[in-house]
């Protein structure tokens, strides 16, 4: 990037800044929960209308995505999501806490939003200089829905077919202001299981008497340790029976969720854990209901992908500005589906020692607003310059 562009950026982001904090706690304030973000989706379109974009039908509700340079030859499309969590957050915690009673924003997601939406602003003001189309898209449904998916087979990246794909989440436990990611795997496939063990219920003096669904729960429980690989995960986060200390109960519920990198390991992991539920449930007399869909993929990078991000990065933003992983995490996310076809990366934004992802006490630090901005920017402006 020349001298003259570098410093146009500059200009441009720190005009925005202000609006974008704004607009990053009005978000804040209204949460709304997977495929049901109407008033998030209408926010978002408010503010790109004030834009010289086209801005496309949604295809599932509550995605909002928008075109500039429709006309060039290749695309880059950048992807926010934007639905919240079921998490209560104190009114008084902060000035712009959820007005939303059991909703929060406790993973980032309106930073992410509040960010590209920054990059929007940015780069229609710079459109003559993007040497490319650029597909802003507010994506839906991120959290256990999965929409992604329902995205891509909808259409919603055919026309025009992206040559890469890029997407930001602010992360805990990573150097702070840091664009962090890695080649191959980052991020895990995962499933969520649920078991309902239906047996019969008695008097809690004479067990002799029930077929007890919680001892075979705690049986499942025991036995399904022994059987998850090296690298895999299995774990139990709900169970649910009974409701007196007297009365052992007809029926009780577990859930969890699997994690695993390799489709083979998770594959061979779920059929020895589906064969000990029925296993231990039939010995025991109980009846059992097993399922277990696993709707995300792993998120891969191939090595190319991931050099060419690190390069223009370190150019753009600075050698300190990006950090390569050493390891892969087992959170999941849908991003994996932009990638099953397309090139693309996905990055973890540094947040440092920030409350972790998914807890009350979270909320997404407004300083890191401006290198995500930069993030998208720069790569809209040099990723299809670069030889």
């Amino acid at each position: 990037m020349n001298n003259s562009t570098k410093k146009l950026l500059d200009q441009e982001i720190k005009k925005i800044l202000p609006q974008v904090t704004a607009f990053r706690h009005e978000l804040h304030q209204i949460p709304e929960l997977a495929g049901r973000e109407y008033k998030t989706s209408a926010a978002i379109r408010k503010k790109l209308a004030e834009l010289d974009l086209e801005i496309l039908p949604p295809f599932l509700q509550t995605d909002t995505i928008a075109i500039l340079n429709r006309n060039k030859a290749k695309n880059l499309t950048l992807r926010a999501d934007i639905d919240a969590l079921p998490v209560e957050e104190d009114p008084s915690s902060l000035p712009y806490a959820s007005t939303h009673k059991g909703m929060k924003h406790a993973c980032g997601h309106d930073g992410h939003t509040a960010m590209l939406y920054g990059a929007v602003c940015v780069l229609s003001s710079m459109r003559d200089l993007v040497p490319c189309s650029v597909r802003f898209l507010f994506q839906p449904g991120e959290e256990i829905a999965c929409m992604a998916k329902d995205l891509v087979e909808k259409g919603a990246l055919f026309d025009p077919v992206p040559d890469f794909v890029t997407g930001l989440h602010s992360w805990p436990n990573t150097p702070y202001g840091k664009i962090c990611t890695k080649s191959g795997p980052l991020m895990a496939a995962a499933g969520f299981f649920r078991i309902r063990l239906y047996g019969k219920g008695g008097h809690g003096s004479l067990p002799h008497l029930s077929r007890n669904p919680l001892d075979c729960a705690s049986e499942i429980m025991y036995e399904a340790k022994k059987i998850v690989p090296e690298g895999n995960v299995l774990t139990f986060c709900s169970c649910n029976g009974g409701t007196n200390n007297t009365i052992i109960p007809d029926e009780a519920e577990l859930m969890g969720t699997v994690r695993f990198l390799d489709p083979a390991k998770g594959k061979k992991m779920l059929e020895d854990f589906e064969y000990i539920v029925k296993n231990t449930a039939d010995k025991s007399g109980i009846k059992a209901d097993f399922s277990c869909p696993v709707p995300y993929l792993p998120v891969i990078h191939k090595e190319e992908d991931f050099e060419k991000v690190k390069n223009i990065v370190e150019k753009e933003m600075g050698k300190d500005a990006f950090h390569t992983l050493e390891s892969h995490v087992m959170s999941s996310e849908d991003f994996s589906f932009y990638l099953q076809d397309h090139p693309g990366i996905f990055a973890h934004l540094g947040s440092g020692d920030s409350a972790p992802l998914h807890s009350s006490g979270f909320d997404f630090d407004d300083a890191l607003l401006e290198t995500g901005i930069r993030y998208f920017c720069v790569l809209a402006l040099e990723l299809f310059t670069e030889n």
